[in-house]
């Protein structure tokens, strides 16, 4: 570029931009600076070279015991696909197919979680009370557990880790349920039986979490409430009141603590708390500018991720609420735009999106730059998809699902599978492959 505005673009402003571009963004993943091929990163690994046209061995940039890491050359395949796929592949998985759903009826998402160990399954709780457990590569019901009560929405989900077969169901009418879906019936006359642990009512849940132990769960809702039962029997063992001022809109226990948890509010507070004491004071609190909306542990539990309405997003240090990373996406000004946030790939990055914005973030999660923007939308429909909720895959590298509303209809919500590693170029070979752009800043 020589002229930009009338302006001639001289060396000086060349590398002044490389260096505030560097600064707030990520050129490829996991700070390769280079783009290479996928069978130049192959032969690599296999001739410890620098590439397929040089074969002298790598000790420049990365040292031997780096690249003897078994994350290395995965990391750098990773680079290799994220920098050839010029807009990421995103289809639907909510067109199931299956005798136990009519064929004129059509799935109607509302909450969803990936299988903690079978990386083909994912839960997903409808408007309608329904629970479809979907093989999420093939699109086939695998369980279906249907409605209880009268239809209300799933708004919690959680499988056990130590018992993979169950998974604990909450509703917004209060109810809260552990099944097996390994035994569930399908027959709407036998749903009542499918539940092998019925618990005490929780008023107005939104957030279930199980502990590390499968021993106790955790539930909270749009009161100032917290419920700790006991996930054998399903009895209310604690009920702390007033932990907030405001409704408690997500409460999640550590990943390998079952004794400490977070709560997150309205009132903009995090509060982490040690259930082997009283909850009179917290362990700590910590307030962002804005009602928080979620916080949720990193995966070696050394974090908080903290989403708080309108994009506020920072990472805190676990032991003390100290900030870690500010992620600097900008508000919109809207007191509705509700954010959510999770980690990807382990703690190394992290995807966010809001309810009134088209849009998910990718950002580094260790120094807060951005590594891609993608911007969602439908040609088919010509609708913008706005995200209300999202989720990592925990098995593949930068793939993810989120829960997509559409702009021009109040009640169309469908589960959106997104990876970053290949190309909206071969959406042929997947039914309904939706359009979408990327750029590189917010």
């Amino acid at each position: 570029m020589e002229m930009m505005d009338d302006f001639s673009v001289n060396e000086v402003d060349i590398e002044r931009s490389k260096t505030v571009f560097s600064k707030y963004y990520e050129y490829l993943p996991y700070k390769r600076q280079n783009r290479e091929s996928v069978l130049s990163v192959l032969y690599s690994r296999e001739t410890g070279t620098s590439s397929t046209y040089s074969h002298r061995p790598l000790k420049t940039q990365w040292s031997s015991s780096t690249r003897k890491n078994q994350y290395f050359y995965m990391r750098s395949l990773c680079a290799a696909k994220f920098g050839s796929s010029t807009q990421p592949l995103l289809y639907p998985i909510t067109n199931v197919s299956e005798s136990t759903i009519e064929a004129d009826e059509r799935l109607r998402p509302r909450q969803f979680e990936y299988h903690p160990s079978d990386s083909s399954l994912m839960a997903v709780g409808t408007l309608d009370g329904e629970v479809i457990v979907l093989n999420h590569e093939t699109g086939n019901v695998v369980s279906c557990v249907f409605p209880f009560t009268s239809l209300n929405s799933i708004l919690g989900l959680c499988w056990l880790k130590k018992q993979p077969s169950k998974l604990l169901v909450g509703s917004d009418n209060g109810s809260l349920r552990l099944y097996d879906i390994n035994s569930v019936q399908t027959k709407v006359e036998d749903s009542c039986c499918n539940s092998t642990v019925i618990f005490d009512d929780f008023e107005q849940l939104t957030s279930v979490h199980v502990n590390s132990t499968d021993e106790r769960c955790l539930t909270s809702g749009y009161f100032k409430k917290v419920a700790i039962y006991d996930i054998s029997t399903g009895q209310c063992l604690h009920l702390f009141t007033d932990m907030h001022r405001e409704p408690i809109n997500v409460a999640k226990y550590s990943n390998h603590s079952p004794h400490l948890f977070v709560t997150s509010s309205f009132d903009r507070d995090v509060k982490m708390w040690d259930s082997r004491q009283k909850p009179v004071q917290p362990c700590y609190s910590v307030t962002s500018s804005r009602g928080n909306v979620m916080v949720l542990f990193s995966p070696d539990d050394l974090y908080l991720l903290v989403s708080a309405v309108d994009n506020e997003v920072k990472q805190l240090l676990s032991v003390d609420g100290r900030l870690h990373t500010d992620f600097g996406i900008v508000s919109t000004g809207s007191s509705y735009n509700y954010t959510r946030s999770y980690y990807m790939n382990g703690r190394d990055y992290i995807i966010s999106g809001s309810s009134e914005e088209p849009m998910i973030r990718v950002c580094c999660a260790h120094t807060g730059r951005r590594l891609r923007d993608i911007s969602l939308e439908d040609s088919g429909r010509g609708s913008s998809m706005f995200v209300q909720s999202l989720r990592s895959d925990p098995f593949r590298q930068f793939h993810m699902a989120i829960l997509a509303a559409y702009a021009q209809s109040t009640s169309k919500y469908e589960i959106i599978k997104i990876n970053l590693l290949s190309s909206s170029q071969s959406a042929e070979e997947h039914q309904g492959g939706l359009d979408i752009a990327h750029s590189k800043g917010g």
